[in-house]
């Protein structure tokens, strides 16, 4: 699903617009992946674990607007790529078509400007749009910033699961599995 373009003003006054990512963005979500992945453990893969080329990403990016139930929202500032948000159905089947699973992730150097806090409002519109009726999330037990913006949104603690992400140096973390009923 495409995301109707939005200019959004952050807190420091620099104008972000807000988008659906295309085939033309590729090649610059390939190396956001890889570089968000390197600046925080919070991410599921480590930068060398994205294997996706180009042309697999362009694929990917146009099933996600070509879909129905899943829609990325992107967003840039300058042009640049700095935070991109992901609702995806969980699957097609009956039983579970209410559900949808939700990530995002933010450059570093634009973390406390107000875009995850918008990036997850819009999330949660679009979902409500589509007609989901629950999101669900998982965050590392030790992303207190990211869960306190996501219970600011709604979203409660449903559960935990105990070691699952183990990171290169040995040490294991948490995973709280969150969400958030819309109806």
């Amino acid at each position: 699903m495409r995301y109707k373009d939005k200019i959004i003003v952050l807190k420091d006054g620099a104008k972000c617009l807000l988008r659906s990512p295309d085939e033309q963005d590729a090649a610059a979500m390939l190396q956001y992946m890889k570089i968000t992945s390197l600046e925080t453990h919070y991410m599921l893969r480590y930068p060398e674990e994205i294997q996706l080329t180009e042309e697999k990403e362009v694929e990917l990016l146009k099933n996600c607007l070509e879909s129905e139930l899943d829609i990325m929202i992107a967003a840039f500032v300058n042009d640049e790529l700095v935070g991109n948000a992901g609702l995806h159905s969980v699957n097609n089947y009956i039983k579970s078509s209410h559900r949808a699973t939700f990530g995002i992730s933010l450059r570093e150097k634009y973390w406390n400007r107000g875009i995850g806090s918008v990036l997850v409002k819009e999330i949660i519109k679009m979902a409500e749009k589509i007609g989901y009726e629950q999101i669900e999330l998982g965050v590392f037990d030790d992303n207190i910033k990211a869960r306190k913006i996501y219970s600011k949104f709604g979203f409660n603690e449903w559960g935990r699961v105990k070691n699952a992400y183990k990171l290169k140096d040995g040490t294991y973390h948490d995973e709280i599995v969150m969400g958030i009923i819309l109806k």
